[in-house]
């Protein structure tokens, strides 16, 4: 039924703000990023173009690549950092949970091994964790993409699923989204913007390759034609 609902929910148009005609949706995803690369780069990619509302998900590659990973708290304090100087220039949040993964293909690609400490589900639900709570504190909209892909089951190894796998890809991938997985999220952030009232004029979304997506399937160009829509 969950699988029904998810289906349904693509193939229903939506219904945007008066204002949408005049939406601009900015793709600032950088394959890899970690958030203290998007701190780096805010300046430049973000508050330079003054955006009315900056989308943010980071943490995947935080807490999941092995590469280096980086501390729950550090990570905290980063967010944190980017919430604020984006604030500060004037622009909403709108903060976004990083989807769950399927651990056993992401160890095809990283060593098991270094994971021994924390497993990667519970990392990326203290992702989550982090920024349900800084949501609350601060008060600024959250959409919880995480708990949505659990909920409607869509988030295992399934042909339904929209994580990257071999039943739905043909690839061992367990963290990236299908394209039905970015129209998805792409109408999860409309809704969001529209319920809460947000001046759409200029949207950046910002964050590593969940957010950059490929030339063929990225939630933001998703988002733009959705804004764009009468």
């Amino acid at each position: 039924m969950l699988k029904l609902i998810y289906l349904l929910l693509l193939a229903t148009p939506l219904l945007c703000t008066e204002t949408s005609s005049a939406a601009e949706v900015i793709n600032a995803g950088v394959g890899g990023n970690r958030s203290s690369q998007l701190l780096k780069r805010l300046e430049r990619d973000v508050l330079s173009k003054q955006p009315t509302v900056v989308v943010l998900m980071v943490g995947t590659n935080d807490r999941l690549n092995s590469g280096g990973f980086i501390d729950i708290k550090a990570y905290r304090k980063n967010v944190v950092s980017l919430i604020d100087q984006i604030q500060s220039g004037g622009a909403k949040v709108v903060l976004m949970t990083p989807p769950t993964c399927i651990p056993e293909l992401l160890f095809t690609r990283h060593d098991h091994t270094k994971y021994a400490d924390q497993a990667p589900k519970v990392r990326m639900q203290e992702v989550r964790t982090v920024l349900l709570d800084l949501s609350r504190q601060k008060q600024i909209p959250v959409i919880d993409f995480h708990n949505y892909l659990i909920d409607h089951k869509i988030a295992d190894a399934s042909k339904t699923s929209v994580i990257r796998n071999p039943a739905n890809s043909g690839v061992k991938d367990g963290v990236h989204l299908t394209p039905a997985g970015y129209q998805l999220l792409a109408r999860l952030v409309a809704e969001k913007l529209k319920a809460e009232q947000l001046d759409i004029t200029k949207v950046i979304c910002f964050g590593d390759s969940l957010t950059k997506g490929s030339k063929q399937a990225n939630y933001p160009a998703y988002l733009q034609q959705l804004l764009s829509d009468k």
